[in-house]
């Protein structure tokens, strides 16, 4: 028997906010990612979509998206979040 797990229509998104203030800054569409690793990334249950935001905040947060994303974090002057978007 074949199994097909419902995979919901949304595109995960890295948005970027003024750490001195509530400003947006920017975005990038994240491509290619798997919700199984972003839950073990954010200690997240695996029967939470992650429909939410979530602050990028550890340091391996942080390297695993620089390296896999073509990004470069400030974490000095911006706080960043893991966001989705229903397409």
């Amino acid at each position: 028997m074949n199994i097909k797990t419902f995979e919901p229509n949304v595109k995960r998104v890295i948005r970027w906010y003024s750490k001195y203030g509530d400003d947006f800054v920017g975005e990038k569409i994240i491509n290619n990612v798997k919700l199984s690793y972003l839950q073990r990334l954010f200690k997240i249950d695996s029967d939470n979509p992650m429909y939410d935001c979530y602050p990028i905040v550890s340091l391996e947060q942080k390297n695993y998206i620089e390296r896999n994303f073509n990004i470069r974090l400030n974490t000095n002057l911006y706080e960043y979040f893991m966001e989705c978007e229903p397409i």
